[in-house]
């Protein structure tokens, strides 16, 4: 893997205060991370919860359906996150509502683990994922992407006093810990060379186990790892070690074989890069553009 050549500290992010989690829980490798509780009250855009229906991702069907079904982890803040009201919200709700408003339908959420999401999607239960999902060549082969509308890259967040961390593609002896089923998951295991890799569902979890000892760094997005030191305001402070690494494209994801519904979503987020929407969406929630 090569590194990106953008540092993890350039990035600067949105002050927006962070939702945190209470009770984090990690699996280690080799267990299959827990789906999370998807009971979510209903918001505006709709919330809903993991049991809808499975639907085809076809232009006709969604139209008929009168909605656009879209799964999103809800725990990946500022992209995808349950804001103070309880409501969905950050940079991919709002990029996903306006694909539905291109649709002339309503949008409906079903927030869920990110190990899960793929899977539902082909299973026919969204017809849409958008959880800053990061290009991969393993997801290549059982789904398709949009073009991209930004980039983000694996960085290492530690405690600010540790000093046993050097880079995020220097593991060993380090417990690390990922979000399952993540593409940061898979960069971290073909890296290797860990003392365990603990499981979390989302960022909250996550970042409860490292200010808690639990694991030496925790490896994530450079997008969310700068949102969340910038709003930090705990007591046990975090820093970002070492540079970017393993920087990939950011789409949308949706079935195979739906050339209709791929090609209006592409020319949609083309027309919204070229008249800066994406970019001013990005520095609503991120603060600034997303590196293309």
């Amino acid at each position: 893997m090569k590194h990106g050549k953008w540092m993890s500290k350039g990035l600067v992010i949105a002050s927006l205060l962070l939702v945190s989690a209470c009770g984090a829980k990690a699996t280690t490798t080799g267990t299959t991370a827990k789906p999370a509780d998807q009971s979510v009250a209903s918001t505006t855009p709709a919330v809903a919860a993991s049991s809808v229906p499975a639907t085809s991702a076809t232009v006709q069907q969604i139209k008929k359906n009168g909605k656009l079904v879209i799964g999103t982890s809800g725990n990946f803040r500022p992209m995808t996150f349950m804001n103070e009201q309880s409501q969905i919200t950050g940079l991919d709700i709002d990029i996903g509502t306006m694909i539905a408003e291109k649709l002339g339908v309503k949008v409906e959420f079903v927030p869920g683990n990110i190990a899960g999401l793929i899977p539902g999607l082909v299973a026919g239960k969204f017809d849409l994922v958008m959880s800053a999902l990061s290009e991969t060549d393993e997801r290549k082969k059982s789904i398709d992407f949009s073009i991209p509308y930004g980039k983000d890259g694996t960085v290492a967040v530690t405690l600010k006093d540790t000093t046993k961390v050097e880079d995020v593609t220097k593991l060993s002896g380090l417990i690390t810990g990922v979000i399952g089923g993540s593409a940061t998951h898979t960069v971290i295991k073909e890296f290797g060379g860990f003392k365990e890799l603990k499981e979390y569902p989302g960022n909250a979890e996550a970042f409860t186990d490292l200010k808690a000892g639990r694991i030496d760094l925790y490896a994530v997005g450079n997008i969310a790892a700068n949102d969340y030191i910038k709003n930090d305001k705990s007591d046990k402070p975090l820093k970002l070690v070492g540079n970017v690494a393993a920087v990939k494209n950011m789409g949308v994801g949706m079935r195979k074989n739906e050339p209709e519904l791929k090609a209006i979503i592409d020319s949609l987020i083309d027309e919204k890069m070229k008249d800066g929407t994406i970019d001013k969406l990005a520095t609503k929630w991120v603060g600034a553009p997303l590196p293309k």
